[in-house]
């Protein structure tokens, strides 16, 4: 018995070590020290003394399950440019230079030259970055993963002048927000991609004239490294206040995080172009506008804040390189309370995420006219009140256990809700019962998510993972979710909007709720809010009628 019977193959190791030299080659800079091969890979930091405070910076990530695309086509030298964008890319937003990178292979087999394959991408990403490939890992898995499968990670290390670096600290109202074009999906969002699409040979080489390309090319395609466009654009001597690499999570997650608590992002969707494989996704998967921002680039891989007067230099700096820019819009100061805005109060009892999807529906505009005025939660421990305190909204704890009776937990409830002039008090995840005064002092003003499609599986009984275990042993196969209005009864109130969820097999209560939340929950609470906010919405004979 040998290792190579055990499933390891040394021998083929080392042929994939010399097949990947001549790639590796090309990536080298003057720091590095000694060559491929050493137990560790070096490099030297003498340069980086002429800073003033010099800051690492460093980032890990993989592709995703967009390698999965890779095998199937059996085209494995692009793949490693993924890997390196979307470390290079993190590290170039918070105004680095990146340095090095290290990449990682797990795979079932060491075929030496599918991993020669792999590392010449992963060497082609470090030429678009000037970031050296110094080493890195090839690990054969026998038994634990297929022999034709790989899996492909890695890290990059960069270096800035504290002075230099991109923290939003000075973002203001006014600011420009210039995107970069992406090259399409990039590397986030595959999992719904592959759902979208057949995962076949045979349907990633339809040709689609709307593409200009097959699928599986549109898909494939690297994505785009920004590191040479936001050194240009140093260079130039012009100062990014804020940056931010669209990735998982699309408009809505990533770009909240370059901005200042008291600053929103304004963004106009028909500024630039955006590529037809998002069109395409959303009309054969059936996916709405917003989960398509929520997870997709949409054609926009890096989003620059800066000041009006650089606006022309930082354009024609991102152009020196290649890169395609686009004004997508502006920073405007948050809104503060005004009267004609729609006063919220929102209850809710635990971490809050319903809170969140309204917080930064609100910051994005999609909910318009509105904003909240308070957070209210029965449980102290609530993490939706920590989430109301970093948006400076006033968080109050009001809890049954710490009143003589419900009928004084209920009045104070009122009388809170009431001292706030609130217009409309919205339930995201609320176990408290609202009493029938609290109905009668805010008639069709109070509305409810609830995660099904009512009136199935709602009422006494149905809440929380309850609904989602009743759903499952009811082996139903489309549930969703509900808001509507709260009348005397449990979940009887008028309905104002409803969103489909598919049930898929194998689902748990958990992974069905979470899938809830992000497909229907989070879309039509913030829509509803909107309609109510914008006049929209009213109730005739106990049915809800929407002006759009």
């Amino acid at each position: 018995m040998d290792y190579k019977n055990a499933g390891v193959d040394i021998e083929a190791g080392y042929k994939s070590v010399e097949l990947m030299k001549e790639h590796v080659k090309k990536t080298m800079r003057p720091e590095v020290l000694g060559g491929l091969g050493g137990f560790s890979g070096a490099f030297s930091l003498a340069k980086i003394k002429e800073m003033e405070e010099p800051v690492l910076l460093s980032g890990t990530d993989g592709c995703g399950t967009k390698v999965k695309l890779a095998m199937i086509l059996d085209k494995h030298d692009t793949i490693g440019i993924d890997a390196v964008a979307m470390c290079v890319n993190d590290i170039a937003c918070a105004g680095g230079e990146p340095l090095f990178f290290l990449d990682y292979i797990a795979c079932g087999k060491n075929y030496p030259e599918k991993i020669a394959s792999i590392v010449k991408g992963v060497a082609e990403g470090c030429l678009q970055s000037d970031a050296a490939l110094i080493g890195g890992e090839t690990a054969e898995h026998p038994g634990l993963m297929p022999e034709d499968e790989y899996d492909l990670a890695g890290f990059a290390v960069g270096v800035c002048d504290k002075k230099d670096m991109i923290t939003g600290e000075n973002l203001a109202a006014g600011d420009v927000l210039i995107g970069m074009a992406s090259t399409g999906v990039h590397s986030n969002g595959f999992s719904l991609v592959r759902k979208v699409f057949d995962m076949t040979k045979d349907s990633l080489n339809t040709y689609y004239d709307e593409l200009g390309a097959t699928l599986g090319e549109t898909l494939l395609a690297p994505t785009r490294i920004y590191v040479k466009a936001l050194r240009a654009i140093k260079d130039a001597g012009v100062t990014v206040k804020a940056c931010s690499h669209i990735t998982g999570g699309g408009f809505y997650e990533n770009i909240p995080r370059m901005l200042k608590d008291n600053t929103v992002a304004v963004v106009q969707k028909d500024s630039y172009t955006v590529p037809p494989i998002f069109d395409l996704m959303a009309k054969k998967g059936n996916i709405d506008e917003q989960m398509m921002y929520n997870t997709f680039n949409m054609g926009i891989g890096m989003v620059l804040a800066v000041d009006p007067k650089d606006v022309d230099a930082v354009m024609k700096a991102i152009r020196s390189t290649g890169d395609t820019p686009y004004v997508i819009g502006h920073i405007e100061k948050r809104r503060k309370r005004s009267t004609v805005m729609l006063r919220l109060a929102v209850l809710v009892s635990g971490g809050g995420t319903n809170l969140q999807a309204i917080l930064d529906a609100i910051d994005e505009g999609i909910i318009t006219n509105a904003e909240v005025s308070v957070v209210i939660s029965n449980n102290a421990g609530a993490y939706a009140l920590e989430r109301a305190k970093k948006k400076e909204i006033d968080a109050v704890c009001l809890s049954p256990k710490t009143f003589a009776s419900r009928e004084a937990f209920n009045e104070a409830l009122l009388a809170k809700l009431q001292s706030y002039n609130v217009d409309l008090v919205v339930l995201a995840g609320c176990l408290v019962v609202i009493p029938q005064s609290i109905v009668d002092a805010y008639p069709n003003k109070i509305i409810n998510i609830h995660p099904s499609l009512i009136p199935s599986f709602c009422g006494t009984g149905y809440y929380g993972l309850k609904v989602h275990e009743g759903v499952l042993s009811r082996g139903v196969k489309v549930t969703g979710a509900t808001v509507h209005f709260v009348d005397g009864g449990t979940d009887t109130g008028p309905i104002i909007l409803q969103k489909a969820v598919e049930v898929h097999e194998g689902d748990t209560p958990k992974a069905l709720q979470q899938r809830v939340m992000e497909e229907a929950e989070w879309v039509i609470m913030p829509r509803a809010i909107d309609l109510i906010a914008n006049g929209k919405v009213t109730v005739e004979d106990g049915h809800v009628k929407i002006k759009e």
